[in-house]
């Protein structure tokens, strides 16, 4: 089950979720009591609240911040060609 739905974040107010902002995406952590640790990417410039749900959303696993940090790491060399 989702922490990021609409549905969930009223049924679970106290759940800790943290928004990131990259470019025009918005990357949704949450730290639910029950649930574990998850994430979600959400269209950034969506205008309704329909089209913000989550692209798509799933546990955060070993491994994940450094394959973020290659990511990273690669767009920051493709930023010096911007």
């Amino acid at each position: 089950m989702s922490s990021h739905s609409l549905k969930s974040k009223r049924r679970h107010p106290d759940a800790a979720i943290e928004t990131f902002q990259v470019a025009y995406f918005t990357f949704e952590i949450c730290d639910h009591p029950e649930n574990g640790v998850t994430f979600a990417l959400i269209a950034g410039d969506a205008l309704t609240a329909k089209d913000r749900r989550p692209l798509f959303s799933g546990h955060i696993t070993k491994g994940m911040s450094e394959e973020l940090r290659e990511l990273a790491f690669r767009i920051r060399q493709l930023e010096e060609k911007v």
